[in-house]
C-alpha cells in the first residue's frame, strides 16, 4: 500500500458536523465521498464522559461511508486530528485504503482512526450501525 495522502473520515469530522471546524484549521483543502471496507461502524452514546455522541469503527466484516479529506500539509493536519481523535489512547491511527465515489477513481491510501478493539466499543455501550453510515441526531427524539 502506498504511504497515505489523506484522511477517511466518517462522524464528526465529516463537513457539516460538529468537528468539521477542526479539519479547517488543520488546512482542509477538499473532501470526496468515499467508503472504506473491511470495517464495523458503531454509534457510541453520549454519557458521563462523553458530551456528545460520536462514532467509532472497528476491523470486521462490512463497509463504512463517509469522505476522504485532503489536507494543505498532512502531517500538521495529523498533529490536530491526533489531538481530537486521542490518538493511541481512545482510538488508533492506522493506514487503510479508502474507495471514492467519483467514476474511474483509483482506490486511495488513507488515514483512519479506529477504536482498538470490539470489546473497547461495547465497554461503552457502542451500538452497530448496519448500513455502516453515522448522523448527529440534530433535533431531540420524542
Amino acid at each position: 500500500m502506498d504511504a497515505p495522502e489523506a484522511v477517511f473520515v466518517y462522524g464528526t469530522l465529516k463537513q457539516g458536523e460538529r468537528n468539521f471546524s477542526v479539519s479547517q484549521q488543520a488546512g482542509w483543502v477538499r473532501s470526496e465521498q468515499a467508503y472504506i471496507e473491511g470495517f464495523r461502524l458503531f454509534h457510541i452514546p453520549q454519557g458521563d464522559l462523553r458530551p456528545y455522541a460520536y462514532p467509532a469503527v472497528v476491523r470486521g466484516q462490512g463497509r463504512v461511508f463517509g469522505e476522504v479529506q485532503w489536507f494543505a500539509n498532512l502531517s500538521h493536519a495529523l498533529e490536530l486530528l491526533d489531538a481530537l481523535e486521542d490518538e493511541g489512547g481512545e482510538y488508533l491511527r492506522i493506514p487503510t485504503t479508502a474507495y471514492l465515489y467519483r467514476q474511474a477513481a483509483p482506490p486511495c491510501a488513507v488515514w483512519l482512526y479506529t477504536y482498538p478493539s470490539l470489546q473497547a466499543v461495547q465497554s461503552v455501550s457502542g451500538l452497530w450501525l448496519p448500513e455502516g453510515v453515522w448522523r448527529e441526531e440534530k433535533e431531540p427524539k420524542g
